[in-house]
């Protein structure tokens, strides 16, 4: 079997990086011939150089509206789209003449926000697979123009990473759907540790849609009623500059700027969610969020927003295991309570010991870990479904 896999960016810390690399080791173990193409030459594309993998580099855009926010961005929206039409309409004609003669069996696009493999597809009359891992309008407020057209094509295979986005893009009446849950980790890769460190945790982009805002003001509150509260640690990159100054500017003006720890992109975040008290996932409303079960992964207790993909989580867990795999929250004031109980059960208890108050949640969450996240299962999955679509 022959796949040319369409990575949709190259960035390393990102969630669909992380999946595309667990999608590609699966391949490996099935000895499927494969291919990339990337968009450029960064970070993804590095790596899998340095693999050996066979990679094409063409700088395609992201096949979505320009964004209409500001006077400014409403006066450039029709050059915008215009220009990034035309880079995609070269990548694309280029990237024809190069694959046609590696004839894959299979295209696979790594998310539904770029079409380019669609068009190679299409141009090489082969099955086309589009892995649905966004809302679009629900967790980056975008509009991605053509995704019902590609859906609706008889080439066209889709994956949706989360259930609800199975049943919100209508894939339940199509018979070319499936729905698998990313690979995140192997199952020997599971760890727990008793001796937490005495803080809590944030991991993931510093944005509006991750949360981060609510996150702040909830730990502001907590740390005006809590007379010994733990530390917040910060780790992840920051895209918008003066978002993420207005939140230092915020800790700094309630005169906590001691209590909060801006960690900046980190390679040792496992290890961050092995030590941490807790992992907070407080995404607006994220498609899936690979956070909670790489946190759960590294036996570190979860506090999970009950919206989109992390309260879809959270249900699984409940449902495959028969109580809660990590403490819900929905708004700001919940999750400064939340703070509040897991301080007062450190203070006063061992909740992480044999039959603490957090211990039998966490042995939970990695049980259902198991069951949905592994890697194994992905590659199970997802492998049937490639002889679904060459074999019937």
């Amino acid at each position: 079997m022959r796949v040319l896999y369409v990575a949709s960016g190259t960035r390393m810390s990102g969630g669909a990086t992380k999946s595309f690399l667990a999608m590609l080791r699966e391949a490996d173990k099935a000895g499927i011939e494969y291919r990339v193409v990337c968009p450029d030459t960064l970070g993804l594309t590095r790596c899998l150089e340095e693999k050996g993998v066979y990679t094409y580099v063409r700088h395609f855009r992201h096949n979505r509206y320009p964004s209409t926010q500001g006077i400014v961005n409403l006066l450039k929206w029709l050059p915008r789209l215009i220009h990034d039409n035309y880079i995609n309409w070269k990548a694309k004609r280029r990237l024809y003449e190069d694959v046609k003669d590696f004839n894959p069996d299979i295209v696979h696009e790594n998310s539904s926000a770029v079409n380019i493999g669609y068009y190679i597809a299409k141009r090489l009359d082969v099955p086309y697979i589009m892995h649905i891992r966004e809302y679009g309008d629900l967790d980056f407020q975008i509009t991605i123009p053509d995704v019902g057209k590609r859906m609706a094509d008889p080439g066209c295979w889709t994956i949706s990473i989360t259930k609800d986005i199975f049943l919100r893009k209508k894939q339940d009446r199509n018979p070319h759907a499936t729905q698998i849950y990313n690979g995140i980790m192997t199952m020997s890769q599971l760890r727990f540790t008793p001796h937490k460190k005495r803080y809590f945790l944030y991991a993931g982009r510093i944005e509006p849609a991750k949360g981060t805002s609510e996150l702040i003001d909830a730990y502001l509150k907590y740390l005006s009623v809590e007379k010994d509260p733990v530390p917040l640690k910060i780790a992840g990159g920051c895209n918008h500059p003066d978002y993420c100054e207005r939140l230092k500017d915020k800790v700094a003006h309630a005169g906590c700027s001691d209590m909060v720890e801006w960690l900046g992109d980190r390679d040792d975040v496992c290890d961050l969610m092995f030590e941490a008290a807790a992992t907070v996932i407080p995404s607006r409303f994220e498609a899936l969020g690979r956070v909670m079960p790489e946190a759960m992964a590294n036996g570190s207790l979860c506090v999970g927003r009950d919206t989109g993909g992390t309260k879809e989580q959270m249900d699984n867990g409940l449902e495959f295991t028969g109580n809660e795999i990590a403490l819900r929250f929905t708004t700001v004031d919940d999750l400064a309570g939340v703070f509040s109980y897991i301080t007062c059960e450190m203070k006063d208890n061992d909740p992480f010991a044999s039959g603490g108050a957090f211990r039998d949640m966490i042995d939970r969450s990695q049980r259902s870990v198991c069951e949905f996240f592994s890697e194994e299962q992905f590659g199970k999955r997802l492998l049937s479904f490639y002889d679904k679509i060459l074999n019937g």
